[in-house]
This record gives C-alpha cells, structure tokens and sequence, in this order.
C-alpha cells in the first residue's frame, strides 16, 4: 500500500523536533560537506530538485545527487556551504531559500566525506510564470536537473533495499527509481530520513 506523501508542514514539523545527529569522526581522512534538499512547493505537492552530475567530472560523475559539495575555508560554516554550492551548480539564490532544518550527518565510506544535509524550501514567488524556478545549472558541473514528486518515492515499486555488509556489519543500501532517474547512496539514505520522519501526522497546536 503507498502511503500518502508528506505535506510541506508535516515536513516542517518533522524537522523541528528532530536534534540531527552531528558526527565529527576523528580520523584526519574524513572531509567535511554540505548539500542542500531544496524543497519546491506545488499544487500538486511538494517535489525535490536533484543534479544529474556531469559525467566528464572525476568525483561522482553522472549521479543525481543534491545540490552541494565541499565546506571551503571562507564559508561560516555547513549550512553557508550548502547554500554557496547551490547558487554555484544551479543559480539557486539564497534569499529564495528558507532553511526549515538540518538532517542527520551522512558519512559516505568509499569517498570519506560526511554530509551535512540541510532542508530549504524554495520561495514560489521566485518561480517563472510557468511555475518554476529559473535555474542556471553549470555547464561544468550539471548535465541536468530533475524536479521530482515526493509521492513517487513512496510507491513501494519504486524503491529497492539491498543487504550489503561492511567489516562484518550489515547495513541497507537504498535505491529508487523514479522513471528513468536512479538515486542511490548518500543522497537516497538522506530522502529516505527525510520520508520517515515526516511520516507521523501533524500535531494539534
């Protein structure tokens, strides 16, 4: 049975309660990174826009993946690098982002980063007539952008769980399929959090 998609409150309210899970793994090889979960309200629900990386690029390429990437000197910190790396690969401005919460860290074993994750919704005010927002994703980074229903990826045939172990632990390794769009690793254990604790309904206030 699929379950109803969260709406844009009880995505809210999901992340108002949770104390995200900050690792600072002490192993010097560990960098750190920041991406975003950019939010976009519609009629019909609330969709998500990912990255198709270009595959021309060394680290990653031709994944989807959230807009984000490496925490640089200059920046205040992780949610200031989200939000720099998301203007630079797709020409999201950051005053049209409300940051409503931060996600669990995602520490990715084969390449050692440990993902901050952050949840922002984009402004509709800022969309196009045509109901979009005016990407300018980088040539150099982005072969495309995929704005995708929440609904989708809580249709059970959409979402594949395989067991993996690593060192002798086991663990679950997530995929979905959303048409011919695959998400996997980091950024669908990410969606995955997200879904789940926007699951419970909203509270009466």
């Amino acid at each position: 049975m699929t379950r109803r998609a969260p709406s844009l409150p009880q995505i809210r309210q999901a992340l108002q309660r949770h104390d995200p899970r900050i690792l600072r793994p002490p192993n010097v090889d560990w960098r750190m990174a920041a991406v975003l979960v950019p939010l976009l309200p519609r009629p019909d629900g609330v969709h998500v826009l990912f990255t198709e990386r270009s595959k021309d690029l060394r680290a990653h390429g031709g994944q989807v993946s959230f807009p984000g990437g490496g925490i640089e000197p200059q920046d205040e910190g992780p949610r200031e690098a989200a939000l720099r790396e998301s203007f630079e690969e797709v020409g999201l401005r950051k005053e049209h982002v409300e940051i409503i919460g931060q996600l669990d860290d995602c520490p990715t074993f084969v390449s050692g980063f440990v993902i901050a994750p952050f949840a922002g919704v984009v402004d509709p005010l800022a969309f196009t007539a045509a109901g979009r927002y005016p990407w300018t994703p980088s040539e150099a980074e982005i072969a495309a952008l995929h704005e995708l229903p929440l609904s989708e990826f809580l249709v059970p045939e959409n979402r594949r769980i395989e067991m993996r172990e690593r060192e002798g632990i086991p663990y679950e390794l997530t995929w979905y399929t959303i048409g011919n769009t695959i998400i996997w690793g980091a950024t669908a254990r990410i969606l995955r959090q997200l879904l789940e604790w926007a699951d419970e309904p909203v509270e009466a206030t």
